[in-house]
């Protein structure tokens, strides 16, 4: 749920990133934060207990414009893989705007990112949001490994409807990580011009 911050005349987004464990979500905020110019951008924050991580930053993207005269300012997190995180997991969802939902193409992990989806939605329904209401792109991460699942095959899997818009990664190498971050951004503005 987007906010405004009038005396800044900044419109505020939350955008989420949501994946299975190790699928590469902390890799494409960290790539995000170093390629995002010093002006633009806040301090990278994370949030480490014992056991998970939550990283999050804000930045003003520069080539989105402004809406109603107000600048865009989109602030960034990703959740815990693991699922016995699913309450931080779900107290992240809390406003989002719009979620990059990070698959994992390695062949042992097609089970986890369709839990990973499954869970997604179930945490979404405790705000009312069924993630079809929700903007949200696949970032199908790991294309680099030698025995990667096929696209069609992960489609299926997660968006049999094709409807998603699904874009191809190696986030480690800066690879396909700005495609779909604009493109989400893009869905979110589209749904904010609807609302006024």
């Amino acid at each position: 749920m987007s906010t405004i911050n009038f005396s800044a005349r900044e419109i505020n987004f939350k955008i989420v990133y949501y994946g299975p464990g190790l699928s590469g979500k902390t890799t494409n905020l960290k790539q995000i934060y170093d390629h995002v110019p010093g002006e633009s951008k806040g301090e990278m924050v994370s949030l480490q207990t014992e056991d998970e991580r939550t990283l999050f930053f804000d930045f003003l993207p520069l080539d989105l414009g402004k809406v109603n005269g107000f600048k865009t300012r989109f602030h960034l997190y990703t959740v815990p893989g693991q699922v016995f995180y699913n309450s931080s997991r779900r107290l992240i969802l809390r406003g989002v705007d719009g979620v990059v939902f990070v698959a994992d193409s390695a062949p042992n992990r097609l089970r986890a990112n369709a839990e990973s989806l499954r869970n997604l939605r179930e945490n979404l329904e405790e705000y009312n949001l069924r993630l079809g209401e929700v903007p949200y792109v696949l970032q199908v991460n790991k294309r680099d490994l030698p025995d990667a699942v096929p696209m069609e095959m992960i489609r299926q899997v997660l968006d049999p409807s094709g409807k998603v818009g699904a874009f191809e990664a190696v986030a480690a190498e800066f690879k396909g990580v700005v495609e779909p971050l604009k493109a989400v951004s893009k869905l979110v503005l589209e749904k904010l011009a609807q609302k006024t």
